[in-house]
């Protein structure tokens, strides 16, 4: 089911460098420094070592107000985006501290990324960190039986392919699925032929190529979707996230996909942070969707 949501600007005044400013590194560290940080939300643990190599660590954000559910906080592992070569966990505190204040333990998460590593050597990072997650969680006062994984852009990839492809974690869709909620932000989920820069990089040496796609793997499963996308996106365009729900709710998977308009593909990331919250109700609809699911 499509449900349209109008761009809602709530007396915040946009400017138009927005997409430049989520566009590459040493703009995302400047964001991620300048723009002010939810209440209620604090940094609990930073590189948290999941592998040996330099990017297979995270940091971890808690809630710091309201009352702590009894077996503890629901998880929410967030993988982010950029377009699998670039990115750090660093630059994303906001987004940490903005999921955390809505009652989670936030995991974000580095990963390798091109050119040291291509697909799927990226993904099993992923899992990687997802596992080491599942036995931590508790350090940090989380819940992981109530576990969900979320991404924005290459991270929607990520995290929505983790819970399609049950190679990476090892579950049977119906019976051990360890991932309650997916969610999905601006993703790519059905690119192939690939016929930009980053999908060659990263996919193109791959010898079964259409095993990369996640729409591949849509099957019947415990685990229920969120998509948000923007119909006007044109970094990823808005039928990745059509297909997939089509794809999902046809074999009786639990999926919501929510269109935008009048949103770039970087502002439906910075659309959860403070300063760009009045530019669309991404954070709103996600924790009402949390909150009903995990």
């Amino acid at each position: 089911m499509i449900l349209n949501k109008r761009r809602l600007l709530g007396g915040l005044v946009i400017g138009s460098g927005l997409g430049l400013l989520l566009s590459g590194c040493s703009t995302l560290s400047a964001f991620n420094t300048l723009t002010p940080k939810d209440g209620g939300s604090r940094r609990v643990a930073q590189d948290v070592a999941y592998g040996d190599k330099a990017r297979q660590s995270y940091d971890v954000y808690a809630p710091t107000s309201g009352a702590k559910p009894p077996k503890g906080w629901p998880v929410l592992v967030f993988f982010y985006g950029g377009n699998w070569d670039s990115g750090s966990k660093t630059d994303y505190a906001w987004m940490g501290r903005s999921l955390a204040s809505l009652g989670y333990l936030v995991v974000v998460a580095d990963y390798r990324l091109y050119p040291e590593v291509v697909f799927p050597d990226f993904m099993q990072d992923a899992a990687a960190a997802v596992r080491h997650v599942q036995k931590q969680a508790v350090t940090w006062g989380g819940d992981a039986a109530r576990l969900g994984v979320m991404g924005h852009s290459a991270g929607a990839y990520i995290a929505i392919m983790l819970a399609l492809d049950e190679q990476f974690l090892r579950f049977d869709p119906l019976a051990s699925n360890p991932i309650r909620v997916a969610i999905g932000v601006s993703g790519p989920y059905d690119f192939y032929p690939f016929d930009v820069d980053a999908t060659r990089n990263s996919f193109g040496t791959f010898p079964r190529p259409l095993e990369t796609q996640p729409i591949q793997h849509a099957t019947k499963s415990t685990t229920r979707f969120l998509l948000q996308h923007s119909r006007a996106d044109t970094v990823c365009r808005l039928s990745n996230s059509v297909n997939l729900d089509a794809a999902l709710t046809k074999v009786g998977t639990s999926s919501q996909l929510i269109v935008y308009e009048g949103l770039s593909h970087s502002d439906c990331a910075a659309a959860y942070s403070i300063p760009f919250r009045g530019k669309g109700p991404l954070r709103a609809d996600c924790a009402a969707f949390l909150k009903a699911n995990l």
